[in-house]
């Protein structure tokens, strides 16, 4: 085996850990897409390796909210966007990820434990962490989406 992946994988964008990422030409392809931002991160087309919950608490952090469109996003803001899906990434990767219940564990059986830092995910009606303002639940792409509504435009 040469180490190359599958040719089935090969619509896979790398993600923001491989050395063949470049910040700057995504941030730049996003801004040239009228998609939503939520669904671009979610599209592993683009960036691969970003799930619900670290799209929701990424947008969260560069104060992006995820219905706003690619081609609306300064190539300042879309780095911003980028630097903190990368540091989501890292900070749940060294915590063992997200677990909700027994499902959710890593190949030890052990469960992750970032779901305690979650600032937007899975908080509905409960305060922002950042302002106060309460925590909105919403659909995009049929997938949930939660933001607040005052510190994401």
């Amino acid at each position: 085996m040469d180490g190359a992946a599958p040719k089935t994988l090969g619509h896979i964008a790398p993600d923001v850990f491989e050395a063949e990422f470049d910040a700057a030409a995504s941030a730049a392809r996003l801004r040239r897409r009228r998609i939503e931002v939520k669904k671009a991160l979610l599209d592993q087309g683009w960036i691969s390796g970003v799930g619900n919950i670290y799209a929701d608490e990424a947008l969260w952090r560069a104060r992006l909210r995820g219905r706003r469109s690619g081609d609306s996003i300064s190539q300042r803001k879309a780095m911003e966007l980028l630097g903190h899906v990368t540091d989501v990434l890292t900070e749940s990767l060294a915590v063992g990820g997200t677990s909700f219940d027994e499902l959710y564990v890593d190949a030890r059986g052990e469960a992750g434990y970032f779901a305690r830092e979650l600032a937007v995910y899975g908080r509905a009606g409960q305060p922002c962490k950042r302002c106060g303002t309460p925590i909105v639940r919403e659909v995009i792409g049929d997938r949930s989406a939660h933001y607040c509504p005052k510190c994401q435009k």
